[in-house]
């Protein structure tokens, strides 16, 4: 899961812009990962679907899964993903890990 998100964070973030990784015990025992990047950013409208299997944005090079997949591991878990992004200021997707599942 990580392995993928900072793949995409590297992928969509121009030479000279940052990438945070984060981690954090949080309320209710759980762990929040987190990458951040000041890359393109993920317009709106297109939000609410990255983690739909197949979708994909126009210059995207993979197959439309690995968030997908990411998903679906967190889930399968006891987590949470989420994504908050502008265009052109850049991205934050983190996850929710339960901490008796670590």
């Amino acid at each position: 899961m990580l392995a993928n998100l900072i793949a995409n964070a590297l992928r969509h973030t121009p030479r000279g812009g940052r990438i945070q990784v984060s981690a954090a015990g949080a309320a209710g025992g759980k762990h929040v990962i987190s990458v951040r990047d000041t890359g393109a950013g993920i317009p709106s409208d297109a939000l609410p679907h990255i983690f739909d299997r197949f979708y994909k944005s126009d210059d995207s090079r993979g197959s439309g899964l690995g968030l997908t997949i990411a998903k679906n591991l967190v889930t399968a878990h006891g987590g949470e993903i989420a994504a908050e992004s502008e265009v052109g200021k850049g991205t934050r997707i983190w996850f929710t890990l339960p901490s008796d599942g670590l």
